[in-house]
């Protein structure tokens, strides 16, 4: 980054008090929820190691999964190890490990029971307990939970610096779509955060009732035994989590809206400003900028492509996202999606295209719009849309669409990435359309400008206030910094 870039830099985020402000903001609130998720995150990764080390010690199969019917009524859990749909009745390979009001299940037969059928001696919590086979079959739904709360607590850490960088660019390059995106980002966090504060009692719920109730196979165990002060420690982790959300959302509404506020005018008049305005002060730096783009055309155009770069950032991070958490689902061995899913292969080899392409398709789609390359961009968009299709279509794989129906936050995420991808390819079509109308040279010129270190804001306050452009501090400029020419997009 050039001195020019970071002395711009700082006289955005210096502009006014609020621009000051809400770059503290950012700054201190990423920091606290980055350190805060850290913690939740921790104790997350104990209590799923406990659980990991019991099932390997126990031999539990790998390829058991826990389904929980109606955890409020008639509460029942069943382990199986096929998600097929079309196997009915006694074809399907699931048996009943819990039922609430019926203890002393029976051990299924329908699993190869052999290696562990005396159960496991285990230390919790410093007291020798002993754990039947069907109570380490119980312990494959907690397994589950606690495996996802671990990759939902990197997929947050790693966000909050996301809307750090989000709210940063917004600050720097005036940018409004960058403060709204960020916005509906701090909406999604905030809702989440209370979610998982209600979520913690809820799994404190589940798990007390699987393993600790007179119906559980693990009784006389302790839900402190097997998890000492975990849900104590995540409520208290939590709380302030959820305060920070909640204020940081709000400030972030008020803040942004002031510099939405401030900054609106100037894009505005950046985009309308009549040509001679623009050539008053240009005259009299250099003969070689023949101003020729028409000025009613690129306000649509600067719009659509402001919002397509931005929806394409949203997208490559939510696909990025998206990926890794079912890539971690099929290819961790102490998942037992691994071991259910179907045309595996198939899937890993769509997730890795998927995460090599995202980069040459960034760099493809930026270049296109702004250099109105047209057929680079029907490129781009054609990748846009297979990608597009090629993930809608794996909600025919039925491990797809368990992990999706039965994990909030790869719902969420599948959710977001699949609409501003979708959007990404609107807005794309919409600059596409507006090739040819000045936005390419439009562009161009502030690029120009930028590199010369010359404000466009400074310009038009100064220009309508009729002052020359020796006033304003551009004299001290080499005679041909801003000699360029743009007759031609060709040439560009």
């Amino acid at each position: 980054m050039s001195w020019i870039s970071l002395k711009s830099a700082y006289l955005k985020i210096t502009f006014s008090p609020f621009s000051l402000g809400f770059f503290l903001f950012i700054f201190i609130h990423c920091l606290s929820e980055g350190f805060i998720q850290a913690f939740i995150y921790s104790q997350d990764t104990v209590a799923s190691n406990l659980i990991t080390s019991i099932l390997h010690q126990a031999q539990v199969p790998r390829n058991i999964l826990g389904i929980l019917d109606a955890p409020y009524g008639n509460t029942s859990l069943s382990v199986c190890n096929s998600l097929d749909p079309s196997l009915k009745g006694d074809e399907r390979l699931c048996a009943l490990v819990f039922r609430k009001g019926q203890p002393n299940l029976p051990l299924p037969t329908k699993f190869d029971l052999a290696p562990y059928k005396d159960g496991v001696d285990v230390s919790l919590n410093g007291k020798p307990i002993h754990l039947s086979p069907m109570c380490t079959l119980v312990l494959t739904y907690p397994h589950q939970m606690l495996l996802n709360a671990q990759r939902e607590g990197v997929v947050l850490i790693l966000s909050q610096f996301w809307l750090f960088a989000l709210s940063f660019f917004g600050i720097v390059y005036d940018s409004i779509p960058h403060l709204v995106a960020a916005i509906c980002c701090r909406t999604l966090t905030t809702a989440w955060s209370m979610y998982i504060l209600w979520r913690n009692s809820d799994n404190q719920y589940r798990f007390t009732m699987l393993l600790a109730s007179d119906d559980s196979p693990c009784k006389p165990l302790l839900i402190d035994d097997m998890f000492p002060r975990y849900f104590i420690w995540r409520q208290i982790l939590q709380n302030p989590d959820v305060a920070l959300n909640i204020i940081g959302f709000a400030l972030a509404i008020y803040l942004s809206s002031k510099l939405i506020k401030a900054r609106f005018p100037y894009m505005v008049r950046r985009l309308s400003i009549a040509s001679a305005h623009r050539q008053q002060l240009f005259a009299s730096i250099t003969t070689s900028w023949r101003f020729s783009f028409h000025s009613r055309y690129v306000p649509a155009g600067f719009f659509a492509f402001s919002f397509y770069k931005r929806f394409v950032w949203v997208s490559a991070l939510l696909l990025i996202s998206v990926v890794c958490l079912w890539l971690e689902q099929i290819v961790n061995h102490d998942n037992a999606i691994s071991s259910l899913t179907l045309h595996r292969n198939l899937y890993i080899a769509l997730s890795v295209f998927t995460l090599v392409y995202l980069v040459p398709w960034i760099a493809l789609g930026w270049y296109a719009v702004r250099r109105e390359w047209k057929h680079a961009m029907l490129a781009f968009l054609l990748l846009a849309t297979i990608v597009l299709a090629s993930w809608i279509l794996m909600l025919k794989s039925w491990s797809f669409v368990w992990t999706f129906m039965n994990w909030p936050l790869f719902t969420v995420q599948f959710t977001g990435a699949s609409v501003s991808l979708l959007s990404t390819i609107i807005f794309g079509v919409i600059s596409y359309l507006h090739f040819d109308k000045g936005l390419a040279h439009y562009l161009y010129v502030d690029d120009q400008l930028a590199q010369a270190g010359f404000e466009p804001d400074l310009f038009e306050k100064d220009v309508e206030k009729g002052h020359d452009w020796r006033e304003i501090g551009l004299d001290h400029l080499p005679p041909r910094t801003l000699q360029f020419s743009t007759v031609s997009n060709n040439s560009m």
